[in-house]
């Protein structure tokens, strides 16, 4: 069954700083759009009704992601490899998977390296919102995290109409974020932390 706790199940320190440092990280982007773009406060301040609406597409288009990959999807490999020694794993590997794929839909509005670029970063973002899941037992944890990655791009108009080109150098900086996300996520997932995961 989906899990959807507002207050995180743990209070040992080490659970909440695991959850709390890619929020506050993610807060710190999402702030820094307004010093990257001045201007926008008072766009938005001049056009709250637009906004408004934007904000009320991120945060429902971010719980339903959130309650399908993380709540049901990765619920269910769970429950599928509960008998797999490296079940956990797999279940986020395979969830995570499914979520990068969902992205290729973007290839009706991006060219096909933008996509595959995306679809690395998604793919190890996916694998850090199942083990926040993990470890917080809430699904308000990875919603909060994935709200705040997805919160600039709508509010920056610029980032959703922009028709830049990628190269193949543009794919470096999703491998290393891949790289450091499936990091974090595979050193504070481990077998042996059976309380983590008793869905």
């Amino acid at each position: 069954m989906t899990k959807i706790f507002i207050r995180p199940a743990h209070d040992i320190w080490l659970d909440k700083l695991v959850y709390t440092i890619p929020i506050i990280l993610y807060s710190l982007r999402a702030v820094s759009i307004f010093f990257d773009e001045p201007t926008l406060l008072c766009t938005i301040a001049n056009h709250i009704p637009h906004y408004l609406i934007i904000l009320l597409v991120v945060v429902t288009s971010t719980f339903f992601e959130e309650y399908l990959v993380r709540g049901l999807i990765f619920g269910s490999f769970l429950v599928y490899f509960k008998h797999h020694y490296w079940r956990v794993q797999l279940s986020i590997l395979f969830s995570a998977f499914i979520f990068s794929l969902s992205h290729l839909v973007n290839l009706l509005s991006q060219n096909p390296l933008q996509t595959l670029s995306q679809m690395i970063y998604t793919f190890g973002f996916g694998c850090l919102l199942s083990m926040l899941y993990i470890r917080s037992r809430s699904l308000l944890i990875p919603f909060i995290t994935h709200f705040l990655l997805n919160l600039p791009s709508f509010l920056d108009n610029s980032s959703l109409s922009a028709t830049h080109s990628a190269t193949p150098k543009s794919l470096i900086g999703p491998v290393c974020f891949l790289i450091v996300f499936l990091t974090y996520t595979f050193i504070f997932i481990n077998k042996d932390e059976e309380q983590h995961y008793q869905f």
